[in-house]
């Protein structure tokens, strides 16, 4: 799906280091910002379990950030340069302030999937297609921080978060993920009508992508317990992989 002819693979290499080591920076930051309510939700995280202290977590993200932007400049491209510094930045204001507001920190989180590939696309000067697999990403990643929303509520609602589950209620929630999941089908009928993807193609997308969104969705429907919620969000994540595997076969 994406051009491989004249691929210089020393950017490439140094914007993956740069992007893994932003990205787990946000994973930290996120970790010492979400304290309070991981010690209710997920009390076997690292920071709740008392494995390491919140101090030395947050020095280590801070860290990790100044990591990943010095290696953004060995792209010796200005874009991923510049969105390095631009998703530091994101990911730290989303994990102090933006993460328990209303629908638009979930719009952030699938931006920042969505960049990764921009990142790895823009470190290599080839931008061919990677629009149709960031439109996967983003709407996939915003179907899943949906699902986590309701899964969270419990520990959200002790510290007066106001998430989209919070504010409309599980049901209405998952209402809304299933109305982005339908966006996600109609752009895959945009595609194989445009002729952007194969007969073969969606086929595969529809059975091994599209049909278990389906399935979860349905399953949802009966069961908001949070073990099924949890369940599904990691179902998702791994139809995210299949997806990127799918459009990388060039089929």
């Amino acid at each position: 799906m994406i051009g491989t002819e004249n691929i210089d693979l020393l950017p490439i290499i140094f914007a993956t280091i740069s992007a893994t080591l932003i990205a787990a920076a946000g994973y930290v930051i996120n970790d010492y910002f979400d304290f309070a309510i991981d010690k209710i939700n997920r009390p076997n995280r690292v920071l709740p379990a008392g494995k390491i202290t919140p101090k030395s977590a947050y020095i280590y993200s801070i860290t990790l950030f100044t990591f990943g932007i010095f290696f953004s400049f060995f792209t010796n491209n200005i874009y991923c340069i510049f969105l390095a510094f631009i998703n530091a930045i994101i990911l730290f204001l989303y994990a102090k302030y933006f993460k328990l507001t209303p629908f638009f920190g979930n719009l952030i989180v699938a931006y920042i999937a969505t960049s990764t590939f921009l990142y790895g696309a823009f470190s290599n000067a080839n931008l061919v297609n990677i629009w149709m697999i960031a439109t996967f990403a983003f709407l996939l990643t915003l179907i899943r921080e949906l699902i986590k929303d309701c899964e969270d509520i419990e520990g959200d609602a002790k510290l007066k978060a106001k998430t989209l589950a919070l504010i409309f209620g599980i049901k209405k929630t998952i209402q809304i993920a299933f109305i982005v999941a339908t966006i996600m089908i109609l752009f895959v009928l945009f595609l194989w009508w445009q002729a952007y993807i194969s007969n073969s193609t969606i086929i595969l997308l529809n059975a091994f992508v599209i049909l278990p969104t389906l399935l979860f969705f349905a399953s949802l429907k009966q069961n908001f317990e949070k073990n099924n919620l949890a369940r599904i969000s990691k179902f998702v994540k791994i139809d995210m992989l299949i997806l990127l595997i799918i459009l990388g076969l060039k089929i």
